[in-house]
């Protein structure tokens, strides 16, 4: 017996979402909503879940059936459902209002084979048409989430010198629909990293059924000083990922190596002294020289290379004498006037058979201090007379220095002082000189 099917017609109607989207390991409901017309039955089995099985729009193939309420039969997965009977479950079929029925079936494990186009079909008998088919379709959809880059980013070349350019590479899935591979580099004492930019990456074409996408992000960047023990951070973002971007899958590279040359030392004194570089006969004074560069100086193991050098000059036409130090640090004690002069700092390093050196330098004076005292009496508003003591600093112009002409708003009378001892060039040197009234 031969029975047709009507299509269309004015029987019952069937409806479901236009599309459907899952998450691959999540679930999914495929729902459809059925009414009935006016002299409308449906009888079990008649109401099925069809996938499409071939390239024509007709080639649907029933995953589960399903049965009216009150109608005494059941709901089952098809013989052809063997992929979804272990991982899904059909709902019984609800009542929805008057005449309106609601069928469920339920994906538990979504994965990525189950994008495709699915349809709900409802086979009515209506009293004055006979048989007559509705059918609705939809499509799903799967999302998948990026994982963390294969590999740890590696830097091409591994042998750095400031100014070289580096290229480093990440490979990642990026999901479904495809995200992006993002770099950071974090610089060495600087918490917050900088994200670069101008990165080369190719996104590649949507899939049905495919779920995995590989791609290849690299970065070049000419490194510089500021590089050196820097980390490189790749990591995946695609639309699934809500958390913070710290949080992403990633990957880092090991702190990066850049060599780069000495820079000018800089030079402090232990103590300071509180005038400009002038310390007293018998006093010690430190000298610590410090300088960027990688190797460092005076650190790395070669420190035949990578080393500090102190050198002392009398006086600009004098011979430069090398100083015994430790590793930048130059230590004075029990300071002579003879030790008036310049300490300079070389700092040297190499690298890659090539060697750099910079320097800078400090003067030191050291001064004599002595003591004067003069008989002149200080009269109080009482009447009484006390002794003060006050010290100044003077320099003596010549064989014979005038106190007033030398300590300014200090001294009401004049007095001579002459100085004892004199420098190799006949003039007088420095004194510290107290004087009492």
């Amino acid at each position: 017996m031969h029975i047709s099917f009507i299509k269309g017609s004015y029987a019952g109607t069937v409806s479901t979402s236009g599309s459907l989207t899952a998450t691959i390991g999540g679930s999914v409901d495929f729902t459809c909503t059925y009414t009935l017309d006016s002299g409308d039955t449906v009888y079990p089995g008649s109401i099925s879940w069809q996938i499409i099985t071939g390239p024509g729009p007709e080639e649907f193939t029933n995953i589960a059936t399903f049965s009216p309420p009150g109608s005494g039969g059941s709901n089952s997965f098809t013989n052809f459902a063997t992929d979804y009977k272990n991982r899904s479950e059909l709902f019984n079929v609800t009542v929805n209002g008057a005449n309106s029925y609601v069928v469920v079936m339920r994906v538990n494990e979504v994965v990525c084979s189950d994008e495709n186009h699915y349809r709900c079909s409802v086979l009515f008998i209506n009293t004055g048409l006979g048989p007559v088919s509705k059918t609705k379709e939809t499509s799903l959809s799967a999302r998948a989430p990026s994982e963390q880059p294969y590999d740890i980013p590696v830097p091409v070349p591994d042998n750095i010198e400031e100014n070289t350019e580096v290229t480093l590479s990440c490979t990642a899935n990026v999901g479904k629909p495809p995200g992006q591979i993002r770099w950071w580099r974090y610089r060495n004492g600087i918490m917050a990293p900088q994200e670069i930019t101008g990165v080369s990456t190719t996104t590649p074409p949507v899939q049905r059924g495919v779920c995995v996408y590989n791609v290849t992000s690299t970065v070049t960047y000419r490194m510089t000083k500021d590089d050196d023990q820097s980390v490189w951070r790749c990591f995946v973002d695609n639309e699934l990922l809500t958390m913070l971007d710290r949080d992403k899958p990633y990957q880092e590279s090991k702190r990066i190596n850049v060599y780069f040359k000495v820079n000018v030392p800089i030079i402090r004194k232990v103590p300071d002294s509180d005038t400009d570089s002038q310390y007293s006969v018998g006093s010690s004074v430190t000298l610590l020289c410090e300088a960027e560069g990688n190797p460092t100086p005076g650190i790395n193991a070669n420190t035949t290379v990578n080393r500090y050098l102190w050198t002392f000059t009398a006086s600009p036409n004098s011979t430069a004498s090398e100083l015994s130090s430790n590793n930048g640090t130059l230590s004075l004690s029990n300071l002579n006037e003879t030790d008036t002069g310049t300490y300079t700092c070389t700092a040297f390093n190499g690298f890659n058979g090539k060697f750099f050196n910079a320097s800078n330098e400090i003067s030191l004076q050291i001064v004599k201090t002595i003591t004067t005292t003069s008989n002149i009496m200080q009269t109080t508003s009482s009447a009484s007379s006390e002794r003060t003591s006050k010290r100044f600093t003077i320099t003596p112009q010549g064989g014979l220095g005038n106190v007033q002409d030398n300590v300014l708003n200090n001294l009401t009378n004049t007095d001579n002082v002459h100085p004892r001892d004199t420098a190799d060039n006949g003039q007088p040197k420095y004194y510290h000189v107290a004087v009492q009234y």
